[in-house]
């Protein structure tokens, strides 16, 4: 007898015990099967003496779940255990962290076991001792398929009789459903799936993985028991707990192949050799066979025919299960891509080897792989500039400090990592401002954002936010829907937020009824990228001292440096007599001054006049319309067209004849020639008051403001000139999915049409 405690005693046991089996393996001198069950039958009578000296008298029951529960335990594996209660109590509790501790705790003696009790009711959110009550509301209420599947090896250890009959009558019911569920393939496949992408490409060259490989330990197990949940409720024999007996009444049941039963039974046990074999080197929970190491025959004479084994065992379980995800050789990927070995090299050393807080390094990096495959499969088809993409996704991934959980997010949430490859595969404009600012990207998953501060910088900070947000979201909706409209309105309508939001502020701190009349695109609501705010300022009376201060500040807020940058650039050269005009102009004299005194040029300008605030007064358009335009004045309007046109060799999206300006200010003549008030500020309603060429106008406006927007996107700084040879227009044809010389002739074709409509429709371009 020894002298030993108790709990010492257990361990000195368990070691014996284990190194008795460890040389059986890995001499491989005993059959796999017996191993397996007698090791079982070893640990029940550990853990059965342990839960007797902890538990003893107490109405507590101690199951078996996973390789223990089937009789097949591994000669490292954790044990996976349930205890059930009949009720609470403070002593049942004390007991069980007594029972953990004997189990768990190493010593110099070594440890009796590593139990987890994960399967429990809840997970590991759970209680860690159920009462038998919770045990049925969890399993009756919220039980999944996966659980459905591991009650199948639920087996009772030791402990009160009655919770034993209890829970393993419970069990059943809940594993073995008597009717069809329908849904129950679907969620099988579904559970593969998850599986394998979450233990994805753990088979390589040199490693294979006996457990978790396509073909491996568990495709079998899973396999086994989705049969027989599937029909075990109809047919109770097959409610069987070992695998070799379940695969055999299969078979006998002809629910599957002869020759497919007795491959897998023969699969199983020669993969059940390795796995021991690995385990009994080291005592470490290892499933992974390193095949550039020294192995004895046996392992030699497996490893001829074990890959080719996994991978018709794996076309046995995909016709049930359906396809489970394959890894992707990335480097041949991106190589096929067109990225030379430079770039795969740079890029794959930085986006997986950076290094992040992780306890599980071998889960990380697949984590990332796994996200590279579906981001590189997303690219290609939006078909993205792949190496740009990668860069910029290297830097965002620097700026995050990105963990695996972020990876793993990125890949439940296919929406997101679908919007941040257009950003990155098509627009350097907006992952810059994402890249300088990672923060945004909750703000883009919920499209959302907090009420606005009453303290004036938060509320600067929260509309700057406000404004970069804007063009992120937008801006993927138009990569993705090149809707050029909608993205005008949209930038527009945030600008008039940002605007009313400020303005409100600072109304706070000084009584103004100031308000804001916006001009130009932003004006029209055409507002897009980069766009400055066109605006004056108007009171209704003559300016006070506390207007002038509301204004002031309103232009210093508006344009100070914040994160990310200004909120808006502006400009305000369009006010009354330009800079040396008034700051703040009364409502009337603004009136007056457009009515009788301003010139052709100041009246185009101000046919795009809006007020911000919807509830103002109607603007005098109609009146200061009727004053037409004089020769002398058409011929100040020529003179500035001809002073405008771009003289470059390149074609200026903004600048040439026929391009955009161009036809703002021809149509804008127009109306004012003709006398013609529009019915509403946009180029769009201007166009709606032409004759016929007002459709084609319109039509070939759109189309070179889409493609001046998106060059906006995809060039890394301003620029509006095109050029074939330029890489902006080459990324501006790769995001528009036209060959570049298409979208250059386009482009000259539209042009020359509009130009050739103008010498008809332009009063500025007539003899007079």
């Amino acid at each position: 007898m020894s002298n030993l405690p108790f709990e010492e005693n257990l361990r000195k046991e368990r070691n014996e015990i284990w190194s008795r089996f460890a040389l059986l393996a890995k001499n491989n001198s005993e059959n796999p099967y017996e191993i397996c069950r007698q090791w079982s039958l070893a640990a029940d009578d550990l853990l059965t003496r342990a839960f007797d000296y902890c538990f003893a008298g107490q109405k507590v029951a101690l199951f078996a779940l996973g390789k223990l529960g089937s009789l097949e335990l591994n000669l490292s594996s954790d044990v996976d255990v349930l205890l059930v209660c009949e009720e609470e109590s403070s002593q049942a509790l004390s007991s069980l962290r007594k029972f953990q501790k004997i189990l768990n705790e190493r010593t110099a003696l070594g440890f009796v076991f590593r139990v987890d009790f994960d399967l429990r009711p809840g997970g590991k959110q759970g209680p860690l001792l159920p009462t038998l009550d919770q045990f049925k509301d969890y399993y009756g209420n919220y039980g999944e398929t996966w659980e459905r599947l591991a009650f199948v090896r639920l087996r009772a250890i030791c402990g009160d009789a009655g919770i034993q009959k209890e829970v393993l009558g419970f069990a059943k019911k809940f594993s073995f459903r008597r009717h069809l569920d329908f849904t129950l393939l679907e969620d099988l496949k579904s559970l593969r799936t998850k599986i394998q992408g979450h233990y994805w490409a753990r088979t390589s060259e040199n490693t294979i993985d006996l457990k978790l490989g396509l073909g491996g330990i568990r495709d079998v197990e899973l396999f086994a028991h989705a049969l027989q949940v599937i029909h075990g409720g109809k047919d109770p024999s097959l409610q069987v707990k070992g695998t070799t007996e379940a695969f055999g009444l299969l078979k006998d049941k002809n629910l599957l192949p002869s020759h497919e039963a007795d491959f897998l039974i023969r699969h199983y046990w020669n993969l059940r050799i390795l796995e021991n074999y690995v385990q009994a080197l080291h005592d470490e929970q290892t499933h992974q066979l390193d095949t550039s190491l020294l192995h004895p025959d046996f392992v030699v004479d497996a490893l001829k025919t074990l890959k080719s084994e996994m991978r018709q065992c794996e076309q046995i379980v995909k016709s049930l299960l359906g396809e489970a995800p394959k890894e992707v050789a990335l480097e041949e990927e991106l190589s096929k891509a067109g990225l030379n070995e430079a770039d795969i090299e740079e890029l794959w050393k930085e986006i997986i080897g950076q290094e992040v807080l992780s306890r599980n390094k071998g889960r990380d990096e697949l984590s990332r792989k796994a996200f590279l495959a579906a981001f590189l499969e997303t690219l290609q088809e939006q078909k993205g500039d792949i190496r740009r993409a990668l860069l910029l996704l290297k830097d965002f991934i620097h700026s995050t400090r990105a963990k695996a959980s972020f990876f793993a997010m990125l890949l439940r949430e296919k929406d997101l990592l679908k919007q941040l490859a257009w950003l990155f595969g098509h627009s350097p404009y907006l992952s810059r401002i994402l890249c300088n600012r990672p923060e945004l990207l909750d703000s883009i998953v919920y499209r959302s954002q907090n009420e606005h501060s009453d303290d004036l910088g938060t509320l600067l900070e929260e509309l700057a936010e406000k404004r970069l947000l804007s063009e992120i979201i937008n801006g993927i909706g138009f990569l993705e829907d090149k809707n050029v409209p909608t993205l005008l309105k949209n930038l527009s309508s945030v600008a008039d937020s940002v605007v009313v939001a400020l303005l409100s502020a600072l109304k706070k701190e000084y009584t103004s009824d100031i308000e804001v009349l916006a001009l130009g695109k932003w004006g029209g609501k055409e507002l897009g990228f980069r766009s400055d705010l066109d605006f004056i300022f108007v009171v209704n009376d003559e300016a006070t001292e506390n207007d002038l201060k509301v204004a002031k500040r309103f232009i210093t807020r508006l344009t100070e440096s914040h994160r990310g940058g200004n909120i808006y650039s502006i400009d305000m050269r369009l006010r009354p007599s330009g800079k040396a005009g008034p700051l703040v102009m009364a409502k009337k004299d603004l009136d007056e001054y457009f009515t009788k005194e301003a010139a052709a040029w100041e009246r185009q300008a101000y046919l795009k006049a809006r007020w911000v605030l919807a509830n103002s007064t109607p603007l005098p358009v109609s009146k200061f319309i009727q004053r037409g335009l004089s020769i002398d004045e058409l011929a100040e309007l020529e003179r500035i067209r001809l002073q405008l046109l771009s003289q470059g060799p390149n074609v200026n999206l903004k600048y040439s004849e026929g391009a955009l300006v161009d036809l703002e200010l021809a149509v804008q003549t127009y109306l004012l020639f003709h006398k013609i008030t529009p019915q509403d500020a946009s180029t769009a309603g201007f166009f709606a008051e032409l004759q016929s060429e007002g459709a084609v106008l319109l039509h070939n406006y759109e189309r070179l403001r889409q493609i001046e927007q998106m060059l906006q996107l995809v060039a890394s700084e301003a620029v509006v000139e095109v050029s074939l040879n330029h890489e902006s227009f080459q990324a501006l044809a790769l995001a528009l999915q036209v060959p570049p010389p298409d979208l250059l002739n386009e482009i000259h074709s539209l042009l020359a049409d509009n130009i050739a409509i103008l010498k008809n429709l332009d009063p500025r371009r007539q003899p007079h």
